[in-house]
């Protein structure tokens, strides 16, 4: 028998979260308080993963702390709130990433905690929480 086996997600919405577009970016960024100390100016890193126009995974790498993984439905009031439009990612140069990219990190971080959580509070399904779901049939 399996333990924790998630719920399963209805037909109807695991299709249509595998057939919206998946795109992943990474963006460099200096936290506004040292934003003007040169010598202790530390580089971090911001990824965020759209499932069609909305962020569904978040995660910020901060220097010296624990990594911020966020997910949509559960963590939406400390994620991105902007569409990928409204966000201009797709129009930075060198922003966008290849999904394994992404996934490296983010199970390093421990996301897939993350994504088991959301899928067993029935959150809204998405591209992650699908493929997560498939890999535990």
């Amino acid at each position: 028998a399996q333990q924790n086996a998630a719920p399963p997600i209805p037909a109807r919405q695991y299709e249509a979260a595998m057939n919206r577009q998946q795109r992943y970016f990474r963006i460099p960024f200096i936290r506004p308080s040292e934003q003007f100390n040169a010598q202790n100016r530390k580089k971090g890193w911001w990824y965020a993963h759209f499932d069609g126009p909305w962020i569904a995974r978040q995660m910020e790498l901060h220097p010296d702390k624990h990594p911020v993984l966020l997910v949509a439905e559960r963590d939406d009031m400390e994620m991105c709130e902007l569409s990928l439009e409204e966000t201009g990612l797709s129009r930075k140069r060198g922003a966008e990433i290849l999904p394994r990219q992404f996934e490296e990190i983010w199970e390093r971080c421990g996301g897939i905690h993350y994504l088991r959580s959301a899928i067993e509070s029935r959150q809204r399904p998405t591209y992650a929480t699908a493929m997560l779901q498939s890999m535990f049939k």
